[in-house]
C-alpha cells in the first residue's frame, strides 16, 4: 500500500484471480482518465504526478505489456472526463489546469495520434461526467467551476463539433455516476447531499426523479448487471461506507445490497465477462487501499 501519486500498474486474472505487475507509466498520476481504445490499447490523460498538473498523455499495449508516450493534450487537465467516440476518437472536457477549472475540449485521434481542440462547453467542469447516448451524442453533467457545483447539463455533438444546452438536473451534483441502463436512459446517482437519483431521457431531453438511495454518497461506483439492475458500490456520505444498493430500472426502486468487505471511495468497479463485478483499490478516508473485492449477482 501506498498513499503516494503511482506510476505503476497491475493485471486481474478472473481465472486465478490473482494479480501481477505490468510496465509502467512514465509518471505518476492522480486524477487522471483510462480509456478503452477500440484497437485494445488504453488511452490515459493527464492528472497530477504529485508536483504538477500534467498534459501528458500514453498508450498501454496489452499484446505487449508496455506504455509509450502518446502526443501531450492541447491543455493541462485534472479531475477532467473522457469519451470513446462511435468512431473510435477520445473526447476530453473540462478538469483542473491548477489555476482555473475549464470549459475546453478536445478530442484524439488514434489514428493520427494529434488532439484538436473542439468547442467549449458552456460551463466550466471538473468532478463531472461525459456519457455517449445511443445517437451517438454525448452528455456532460454537472461538476463544479466558476465557484459552484452545477444541476447543468450539455451536448456534445461529433458531427457538428459543438455543445448546446439540455434540460437541467433537479440537482447539483460533483464526483457522482452516470450509468447507461438497458433501455438507453441515463441514470444519474450520488454527487451531493441528496440521495435522489434521476434518470436522462435523451429522446426528450429532460430529466425525472427516479428513486432514492438509502445513503447520500459521491466518490462511489455504478455497475449495470446483465440482468438491467445497477449496483451502486461504496463512497462517501458523511464517512466512507462499505454499503452497496441495488437499482430496479422496473420499478425506479433501490433495494440493500450486501456489504462490502471494507468501505471505499474513489474505488473502481469492472463488470467481469462472467457478470461478476470486480471492486478495486480507493480509500477508507484515511488511507490507501490495495484490496480487491467481487460481487455475485
Amino acid at each position: 500500500m501506498n498513499d503516494g501519486n503511482l506510476n505503476s500498474a497491475e493485471l486481474y486474472d478472473p481465472v486465478t484471480e490473482t494479480w501481477t505487475y505490468t510496465g509502467n507509466m512514465s509518471q505518476a498520476r492522480d486524477g487522471h482518465t483510462a480509456s478503452l481504445l477500440q484497437n485494445g490499447k488504453v488511452l490515459v490523460t493527464g492528472g497530477n504526478n504529485g508536483s504538477e498538473y500534467l498534459d501528458s498523455a500514453e498508450l498501454y499495449d496489452p499484446a505487449i505489456g508496455t506504455w509509450q508516450n502518446a502526443a501531450n493534450m492541447n491543455d493541462v487537465r485534472n479531475f477532467h472526463a473522457a469519451c470513446v467516440l462511435s468512431d473510435g476518437r477520445v473526447l476530453v472536457s473540462g478538469g483542473y489546469n491548477g489555476d482555473v477549472v475549464l470549459r475546453t475540449a478536445e478530442i484524439y485521434d488514434p489514428s493520427t495520434d494529434l488532439w484538436t481542440m473542439v468547442g467549449n462547453m458552456s460551463d466550466a467542469r471538473d468532478g463531472h461526467t461525459m456519457t455517449m447516448l445511443v445517437n451517438g451524442k454525448v452528455l456532460a453533467t454537472g461538476g463544479f467551476g466558476d465557484h459552484t457545483n452545477h444541476n447543468t447539463a450539455e451536448l456534445y455533438d461529433p458531427t457538428a463539433k459543438t455543445w448546446r444546452t439540455t434540460g437541467s438536473m433537479r440537482f447539483a451534483r460533483q464526483y457522482h455516476i452516470d450509468t447507461v441502463l438497458s433501455n438507453g436512459k441515463i441514470l444519474v446517482t450520488g454527487g451531493g447531499r441528496s440521495t435522489d437519483a434521476e434518470v436522462y431521457n435523451s429522446t426528450r431531453g429532460y430529466w425525472k426523479a427516479s428513486g432514492r438511495m438509502k445513503y447520500a454518497r459521491s466518490y462511489h461506483q455504478a455497475s449495470l448487471l446483465p440482468d438491467g439492475r445497477v449496483l451502486i458500490t461504496g463512497g462517501y456520505g458523511e464517512r466512507t461506507v462499505n454499503t452497496t444498493e441495488l437499482y430496479d430500472p422496473s420499478t425506479e426502486t433501490f433495494s440493500v445490497g450486501p456489504h462490502m468487505a471494507s468501505a471505499r471511495s474513489f474505488h473502481k468497479a469492472t463488470i467481469l465477462k462472467d457478470g461478476k463485478v470486480l471492486v478495486t483499490g480507493g480509500s477508507t478516508g484515511s488511507r490507501s487501499l490495495e484490496t480487491a473485492e467481487l460481487y455475485f449477482p
